[in-house]
């Protein structure tokens, strides 16, 4: 009997340690997954910011026109896409991580570069591109609202395509991001602006915001 006991414990032991180990393993692979994903999220933030102040000089210091910019359009996919990936490292890494605080940070002011490309593009090239501003907020009792908020603005982006939308989380420490909130009147979220006109709290249905955006 003591040596049937003195195997169990070890055949315990050794469940443990393995389960132990294939977890360690799991964790740390899934980790540096996710890390080698942030670093390409960061490498490709920049190229995107790099595309936008090229083109914006190409206009205000090199003279060139506006209105002939070949990388427009790529540049606004880009700048789609790099919002899907950091929804995608929040979810990952967690919306407290620090460093995708700071990637969020780094985004807002791509996008706002972005818009102000646009808003020039608008008025140099007699052009309507539609724009909406989103403020959002990850906190307890606001998240869900934003969520749905979120949700809406993605079904009125699906018949829409050529529209551009920026979302901004107002709960970052940022001075570009307290600025923007003074400048629009933004103290709770969910907001809509919709090209910076019409506002909405973010329980509107899709007809009633795409119908300001004829």
């Amino acid at each position: 009997m003591e040596d049937r006991k003195i195997q169990s414990k070890k055949r315990y032991i050794w469940a443990f340690l393995i389960g132990t180990f294939v977890f360690v393993m799991v964790f740390g692979l899934t980790y540096a997954i996710s890390y080698f994903e942030y670093q390409k999220v960061s490498q490709s933030g920049q190229e995107l910011s790099y595309g936008i102040f090229k083109d914006k000089l190409d206009f205000s210091f090199f003279g060139k026109s506006i209105c002939n910019s070949s990388s427009f359009q790529k540049i606004s996919g880009d700048l789609r896409f790099q919002g899907t990936i950091i929804d995608d490292l929040e979810n990952k890494f967690g919306k407290t991580d620090k460093n995708v605080l700071f990637r969020k940070q780094f985004y807002s002011l791509v996008e706002l570069e972005h818009f102000e490309f646009v808003k020039q593009v608008n008025k140099e090239c007699n052009k309507k591109i539609q724009t909406i501003l989103f403020f959002y907020s990850n906190e307890k009792g606001d998240s869900s609202k934003s969520e749905d908020a979120g949700k809406l603005l993605d079904a009125v982006y699906s018949r829409n395509p050529e529209i551009m939308i920026y979302s901004f989380d107002i709960n970052l420490d940022d001075d570009l991001i307290r600025e923007l909130k003074s400048k629009y009147n933004v103290s709770s979220a969910p907001i809509i602006l919709v090209n910076e006109k019409t506002r909405f709290d973010g329980t509107q249905n899709i007809d009633r915001i795409e119908q300001y955006l004829k």
